[in-house]
């Protein structure tokens, strides 16, 4: 059923306390990864159940190849629960073809975009569709006490897994081993001093940022992106947000988002690409004149673009001109202005639509 426009009622009125805002696509492109996405979204789901919070859990489905079985189809969610919903849209082809790099990679800010454009909870969180949440993540958001004046974050761990089997545990058993398996912490990281940005825990922070409906809606979700690339994109939102006087709330270290480690994750596919005389230019400007006059030099000629494996056709900014220059004319007191269109999220694309679970609280007899 295709479906304009994003849903923002549900039945008398009612509203999930949370969303959680998940994208994904069919090819296949890491082993295991639907049985991960699967696993993931079912254990997401029972804990939310188990911790009686009303909540949503809404998929995006980008590109799908044609002939394959798509992801929202094959999750094998409970048809009913008391407290959960799940639903899934499916983005076709046509939006994606037009973005440069479109022949190999998913562009992850418009694909959330789609889902959080789409979520109803009074507070939502965009969240890899492979990733799991710690229990005590899970408690703080069933207390209910969110303040619609705060971002959340919780530190991404990147968990080696060894042994397959894994996934067959029981939830309990399951989100204990991540807890102790060998892990990279993507902890905060100290900005640079000449940077002049906000003090913010960006750090892999499109993982988790959990923000009230409205506030995602006035920064109009993910920035705009031409490219499938789609780098500094969740941090900018992070600084956009600081910059209209939301102020970050960083969770305990039990507070976890556990992501399976494969060889597609964005952060070890991002390259420099460097001219010669750029590098050169900057190894002179850094050892003669100061680190801070090379990073004026990165941002006024915009170097080094970025490429990621994969999908080299397609250039990004330098992070200077493309995350740090605005970050920091924020932080200056320059005026937070949406580069998104008032139809963000492909509002008014008529999307095909899955109902994959219906809680209770959105039935029609509610």
């Amino acid at each position: 059923m295709a479906t304009p426009v994003p849903i923002r009622s549900t039945v008398m009125g009612q509203l999930p306390y949370v969303s959680f805002a998940l994208y994904g696509r069919n090819d296949q492109y890491t082993p295991n990864y639907l049985k991960r996405v699967n696993r993931a979204t079912l254990c997401l789901a029972r804990q939310l159940e188990q911790a009686a919070v009303r909540s949503e859990i809404v998929f995006t489905e980008w590109n799908p190849l044609p002939g394959q079985p798509l992801v929202v189809d094959s999750l094998e969610v409970p048809a009913t629960l008391r407290y959960v919903t799940i639903r899934g849209y499916i983005v076709p082809e046509e939006h994606h073809r037009r973005l440069a790099g479109a022949h190999n990679r998913i562009p992850g800010g418009e694909a959330s975009n789609v889902s959080i454009r789409r979520s109803r909870g009074r507070f939502i969180t965009p969240k890899a569709s492979d990733s799991f949440l710690s229990p005590d993540v899970i408690a703080m958001i069933a207390r209910q006490d969110l303040d619609v004046e705060a971002m959340y974050r919780s530190d991404r761990h990147d968990v080696v897994i060894d042994d397959e089997q894994i996934w067959q545990l029981e939830d309990d058993a399951l989100l204990d081993r991540l807890m102790h398996l060998p892990a990279s912490r993507h902890a905060f990281i100290v900005q640079k001093a000449y940077w002049k940005i906000r003090e913010l825990h960006t750090n892999a922070c499109g993982d988790f940022l959990l923000m009230a409906n409205p506030l995602w809606n006035e920064v109009r979700g993910h920035p705009r992106d031409t490219t499938t690339l789609a780098l500094d994109l969740d941090s900018l939102v992070m600084h956009a947000a600081a910059s209209l006087g939301i102020r970050e709330c960083r969770w305990p270290d039990s507070c976890r988002v556990f992501k399976p480690q494969h060889g597609g994750m964005s952060s070890v596919r991002v390259e420099q690409a460097w001219r010669p005389w750029q590098w050169h230019l900057d190894r002179f400007v850094a050892t003669h004149l100061s680190e801070a006059i090379a990073h004026r030099f990165r941002l006024l000629m915009d170097y080094p673009r970025r490429r990621v494996r994969g999908a080299e056709s397609a250039l990004a900014p330098s992070f200077e001109r493309h995350f740090v220059d605005r970050a920091s004319r924020w932080n200056r007191g320059e005026r937070f202005v949406p580069d998104q269109p008032e139809d963000w999220g492909l509002a008014s694309a008529p999307l095909e639509q899955r109902q994959l679970c219906v809680a209770e609280w959105d039935r029609p007899e509610a």
